[in-house]
């Protein structure tokens, strides 16, 4: 067998996107997970737009929306809070699209993903083998040892029993919230730790007469999430699929029998007589699990050749539905910066930058998760530092402050609303609707292979110095003056990015901006030197040398 560039511990949706992130750019990797086969509960359900974005560059949007459990664009799509669902009614809230820079335009090209994790995770399994990611399930990380050359990992199969050894130049730890490998390299965890010890079950029950009409997608209206207070706060259920079929996790100590689990649900329902029928979760027909819900953030998401990613670097409680989404998120910014360094388009300090930018954005988010912890169920946990902003400023405005980004804002919230995501350096970059070879697409759509200078039908120099450096280059044109790579109103596009329409942006794989200019380049080889200086900084790289024949 063949060592890998990138070894990935963990098959949970971090470590499978991961895995696909990094085959999809022709990265040597293998996948090992202790399990046999991917999850069958469905747990985290909803993969937020961001993430989607994310999941559309990997190639798998269509696949998470043609498997999604609902569609977030019902006209009534709600999250209910209730002492009962038969009984009182004590909140309410309806899922709404944010508003982007021009108040009712789309935030980006992708919806809600309301996907359960055990069908993400086969699409995401299946997705990486296609890519030639080599997937080991039944597959356990016993141990490893680095050096200034890469990691020597041993690895178990624990059907036989055999355990071999394989050799990678990187080693990534997506191993979940009790990760062998961030115990193997003593990295402890900060935050307020366990909250609560969870039941958790799937069952089938018609709750035509307590639902009251409230959740019927034949009729476009739907329950995303119902909180309760009875049979104690922290108790929600939400449907799964298949008609009259629901998940239901309460807090509970111990291992509830299935029929104190019949009796927590009809509580919970306020219907005393109700027909309830658990559901099998594992393969061996196991109908409870219970888990921990815990809150941390791992002190160091790195550790020489080895890096942490998922719930091995922060955990959260379940509210928000921010820890999948988080994870995989850790996933794109890692793949990207490890491809960049393998393929010696960059620098070994770019790898630097991913603990810089994704541990202060999982402190944040954890902060966020606490928030709305207390808000939907009651819990009483500790008050983060920072204060509750507003649910979409968490979902697509973190912001990055490295040193891989130029002219990031030192000060400022951790993340701005959608409608201030105008193109400066250290947020996700705008979208905007344009035309490229006939097609309608996004300027997201732009983004992914490597950093791209996204010009102004006015930024010449800006251009002829992104031809001399080899940068790739995007021209804006707007079907007049300039014909352009992609066509947009020239105006619109540059208030959009903030920028006149003889800027650019440089903008990386993940679709944030790394650098901005707001006019042209200036005199014939000033914009030369500043790209060039640039690009020395974002690729962690000797300047490049401009190619003057160009």
């Amino acid at each position: 067998m063949t060592d890998p560039e990138v070894l990935v511990a963990g098959g949970g949706p971090a470590g499978l996107a991961c895995a696909v992130f990094l085959a999809q750019k022709g990265v040597a990797v293998t996948l090992v997970e202790r399990h046999e086969g991917t999850l069958i509960h469905p747990r985290a359900r909803t993969i937020n737009p961001r993430t989607a974005e994310l999941l559309r560059q990997a190639g798998v949007e269509e696949e998470v929306l043609a498997a999604r459990t609902y569609v977030g664009e019902m006209p009534s799509v709600v999250m209910l809070k209730v002492e009962t669902l038969a009984g009182k009614e004590l909140h309410r809230a309806e899922q709404r699209p944010p508003a982007g820079a021009e108040g009712a335009q789309r935030v980006g090209p992708s919806n809600w993903g309301m996907i359960d994790q055990d069908r993400l995770e086969n699409l995401l399994r299946a997705r990486a083998v296609e890519l030639g990611a080599d997937v080991r399930f039944g597959t356990a990380l016993a141990g490893f040892t680095q050096d200034s050359g890469g990691v020597t990992a041993t690895l178990e199969d624990r059907a036989s029993g055999r355990t071999y050894e394989v050799r990678a130049r990187y080693l990534v730890g997506a191993d979940g919230h009790h990760s062998t490998v961030r115990a193997l390299l003593g990295v402890g965890v900060e935050g307020p730790g366990p909250i609560s010890q969870v039941a958790s079950m799937v069952f089938d029950a018609d709750l035509t007469l307590p639902l009251r009409g409230r959740h019927d997608p034949a009729r476009d209206r739907f329950i995303a999430s119902c909180h309760f207070t009875v049979p104690a706060e922290g108790t929600v259920m939400f449907p799964h699929g298949a008609d009259h079929r629901w998940v239901f996790n309460t807090p509970h100590d111990g291992e509830p029998g299935e029929d104190a689990c019949v009796e927590l649900v009809r509580a919970a329902v306020g219907v005393p007589d109700l027909d309830v029928r658990l559901v099998p979760q594992l393969a061996n027909g196991v109908k409870v699990l219970t888990y921990e819900i815990a809150a941390q953030v791992a002190r160091r998401f790195r550790d020489g050749r080895v890096f942490l990613a998922g719930d091995a670097a922060h955990v959260m409680p379940p509210a928000g539905a921010f820890g999948a989404g988080t994870g995989i998120q850790d996933a794109h910014n890692l793949a990207w910066k490890l491809h960049a360094v393998l393929s010696g388009r960059a620098g070994p300090g770019l790898l630097d930058s991913y603990e810089e930018e994704r541990r202060p954005v999982a402190e944040f988010t954890l902060g966020q998760a606490l928030h709305q912890l207390r808000l939907r169920s009651g819990v009483e946990v500790a008050a983060p530092e920072a204060e509750p902003v507003e649910y979409d400023a968490v979902v697509f405005g973190y912001r990055y402050r490295s040193r891989v980004i130029c002219g990031a804002d030192p000060g400022g919230p951790p993340a701005v609303p959608p409608r201030e995501l105008t193109g400066a350096p250290g947020t996700r970059a705008p979208h905007l609707p344009v035309r490229r070879g006939g097609r309608d697409i996004s300027t997201l759509d732009l983004y992914g292979e490597d950093h791209v200078l996204l010009a102004g039908p006015g930024a010449r120099e800006w251009a002829r110095a992104a031809r001399a450096l080899d940068v790739r280059l995007v021209r804006v044109g707007d079907g007049d003056a300039v014909r352009g790579d992609v066509v947009a109103d020239a105006e619109r596009w540059a208030s959009a990015h903030g920028v006149s329409p003889s800027g650019a942006l440089l903008v990386r794989p993940d679709g944030f901006v790394a650098w901005r200019a707001r006019e042209d380049g200036g005199p014939a080889g000033a914009a030369g030197e500043t790209l060039a200086g640039v690009l020395a900084r974002v690729t962690c790289r000797a300047p490049a040398i401009l190619n003057r024949q160009s």
